[in-house]
């Protein structure tokens, strides 16, 4: 009896999140920025999956998720529907940005939020990540 629990609990907890292709770096564009909005994988995270609107685009990212696109130069603004959750920046020609949504759980629900990561420390969260919602 024990085994079987201990069986099913692991198998719940070793999800693989995010269905799509592995991650593929968008080429740079000299014109647009490129950029990254990821949500890790993380065993315990919460299951919400609230709408993302970053610049021109809209999508949800499941855990272990990631969206890439390009975008014009100036101010950009990602927000999380039902949230006030936002994040503004600048855009620049040619730079890549890498947008973390952080989606955590407590006993009153769920909470997200958007934050800028360096993109040293980016590059290696997002490589685990798939892509989704992306047009070929």
């Amino acid at each position: 009896m024990k085994l079987g629990f201990i069986v099913a609990v692991c198998i719940m907890l070793a999800g693989c999140g995010a269905q799509g292709e592995p991650f593929q770096p968008l080429p740079p564009a000299a014109t647009k920025a490129v950029v990254y909005v990821y949500r890790p994988y993380k065993v315990l995270s919460s299951q919400s999956i609230p709408m993302i609107t970053c610049g021109h685009e809209s999508f949800e990212l499941d855990p272990g998720g990631y969206y890439a696109f390009r975008e014009d130069p100036g101010q950009v603004t990602c927000a999380i529907e039902g949230s006030e959750a936002q994040y503004k920046f600048e855009a620049r020609e040619a730079e890549q940005y890498y947008i973390e949504e952080v989606v955590e759980a407590s006993a009153t629900g769920s909470h997200a939020r958007l934050v800028l990561v360096d993109a040293s420390l980016a590059r290696d969260e997002i490589q685990n990540c798939s892509r989704q919602g992306m047009k070929n």
